[in-house]
């Protein structure tokens, strides 16, 4: 499973667009994720036109003495192969003590990735690396990378100890989430730890992994001239989130950014909100989230290129596939059809936004649904 290795045309006078996605029926493109069977989940189909393959690496970082584990998403040539394993044991093991899941659910959950298959020789393809958020893993981001790599891109996720829930190494050996920041200190101290933490381990692992990927796209015999290393996306959910547009802001390579219901902390930028990214940028919220303090407001992109989308219905998990996990393996899923389908909806209206705003930053494309009933927001 592992191999080991050392822009578009932005909308007169619309300085910020705000969106309101409102759920009141199907989204172009949604397909249910259909069951094998009553107990298994077979993950929605991803909605481009490439076959996707997967592969998994650990990449090292000598000069931090720090080690990461990546998983990829890619374009793929057609071929005829069983699926890749919607997440190793280990791992799965420790999100159903966490999430109170069904035993071995992983093994009734379906992708349509194939395990290394051949790359699509059709490219170099755009890159789009993925954040996952505190106490969580890549696997928990599937819809929407599979959706990516369908679409032309290539998908790269790093798993960040001790952030993650659990990382797990080819050797067997395993790290595991840990606060990193004074549990019984006031809110603005640990704001501060958090901040700090996301600046000097999360996106130096971006760049760290960036500076691999472009070394691979340079001299590896796989990977070679097949990523482009001008267009390079980042997206990110949660701690993710506020990874992505830390990154975002820091590094000069990465050309648009998208965060998924990811916050600010106390003490962050010296508190000057809302933080300057000067990129495009798109930020998509819960309704919870638009409705506080900050009103969703803690980040801004590029005049004329900030997308501010709220998603109603959602919660804080509905941009990962958490919520067809749980109706499906968790405590209540005998009964929980009506927030299966729901899940199945908002996790793809997050694939679609976000395949959209990367096709029109990075490839220069339209992005109908994205663009559709924007309205200017006149803060």
């Amino acid at each position: 499973m592992f191999a080991t290795v050392r822009r578009s045309r932005p909308i007169p006078n619309a300085p910020l667009l705000a969106i309101l996605i409102l759920l009141l029926g199907p989204f172009p493109g949604v397909a249910a994720a259909a069951a094998r069977d009553q107990r298994d989940l077979t993950l929605p189909e991803p909605n481009g036109r490439h076959p996707v393959g997967t592969a998994a690496f650990v990449v090292t970082d000598l000069r931090r003495h720090r080690d990461l584990v990546l998983t990829m998403w890619y374009p793929a040539a057609a071929q005829a192969a069983a699926h890749a394993p919607y997440m190793d044991d280990m791992t799965a093991d420790a999100l159903a003590k966490e999430w109170k899941l069904a035993p071995n659910f992983q093994r009734r959950v379906h992708t349509h990735a194939v395990m290394r298959a051949t790359l699509d020789p059709g490219g170099p393809f755009p890159i789009v690396l993925l954040e996952h958020g505190s106490s969580a893993v890549p696997a928990l981001y599937t819809i929407l990378a599979e959706g990516l790599a369908s679409s032309g891109f290539i998908v790269i996720a790093t798993n960040h100890p001790p952030d993650s829930l659990i990382s797990v190494f080819p050797d067997g050996h395993v790290l595991r989430f840990a606060p990193y920041w004074p549990e019984n200190a006031d809110r603005r101290s640990q704001g501060i730890a958090i901040g700090r933490f996301a600046t000097e381990v999360l996106a130096a692992d971006v760049r760290f992994v960036l500076d691999e990927l472009l070394r691979m796209n340079a001299s590896d015999q796989i990977w070679r001239g097949h990523l482009d290393p001008v267009r390079v996306g980042i997206v990110g959910h949660s701690m993710g989130g506020t990874t992505a547009a830390v990154a975002l802001a820091t590094d000069a390579r990465i050309v648009a950014g998208i965060n998924l219901d990811g916050s600010t902390y106390p003490g962050m930028n010296e508190d000057v909100r809302p933080i300057p990214l000067r990129k495009p940028f798109l930020f998509i919220a819960t309704a919870d989230h638009a409705a506080g303090e900050t009103k969703a407001r803690e980040f801004v992109g590029m005049k004329g290129d900030t997308y501010y989308v709220t998603m109603a219905g959602a919660d804080h998990m509905s941009f990962t596939d958490a919520s067809l996990l749980s109706s499906k393996f968790g405590p209540h899923s005998k009964r929980s059809d009506a927030a299966f389908q729901r899940g199945v909806l908002l996790s793809t209206h997050t694939r679609t936004l976000t395949e959209e705003f990367f096709a029109k930053y990075l490839r220069g494309e339209d992005a109908p649904d994205l663009d559709a009933t924007a309205t200017v927001d006149k803060e």
